[in-house]
């Protein structure tokens, strides 16, 4: 991170083993599940200044998962529209070093498929942590908006990668 004074920071998560690893010669974390194309990218921004984790309007993690700079954009998604639907603080109330207060967003965004002729609706699950400094460390996860909906198999596994996610500070 640019403005801590930790040089690195730990992160871990689960996911299945299967998964496809997609942007490792740049030092990017993504992964695809082959069969069904959902995925998972971890991501940083800075806050605004003068703004928290908890302060900061939910707005501002749309603008910053989907800036066309970003890592999602960069590597040739191509988004129509977003929105961040629903925004929550969790583990607000933690004894110290029990848990750590972080927040869990819910994304609902279109992307063109690679032919370019057919709009997909998918869904996009986020959980970020602050670090000293303002940097926000998160963890997305990216699913059809059906199978996501239909609560089945894809949500649940996409749901217990966005939990195991942690930061190590």
């Amino acid at each position: 991170p640019q403005s801590t004074k930790l040089r690195n920071i730990p992160i871990s998560f689960e996911f299945p083993t299967d998964w496809l690893q997609l942007d490792k010669i740049s030092g990017g974390v993504q992964y695809v599940d082959q069969r069904n194309g959902d995925k998972l990218y971890v991501l940083r921004a800075t806050l605004p200044e003068g703004t928290t984790l908890s302060t900061v309007p939910k707005s501002f993690f749309g603008d910053v998962i989907f800036d066309p700079k970003g890592d999602i954009i960069r590597f040739g998604n191509v988004v129509e529209s977003y929105r961040v639907s629903r925004s929550q603080m969790l583990d607000t109330d933690c004894p110290e070093g029990a848990c750590a207060p972080h927040r869990r967003l819910l994304l609902k965004y279109d992307t063109v498929t690679g032919s370019g002729v057919q709009t997909v609706e998918r869904r996009g699950l986020v959980d970020a942590y602050e670090v000293d400094g303002g940097e926000v460390y998160m963890l997305m996860t990216s699913s059809n908006a059906v199978k996501f909906e239909a609560k089945g198999k894809e949500r649940e596994t996409v749901e217990n990668i966005v939990n195991s996610f942690r930061l190590g500070v």
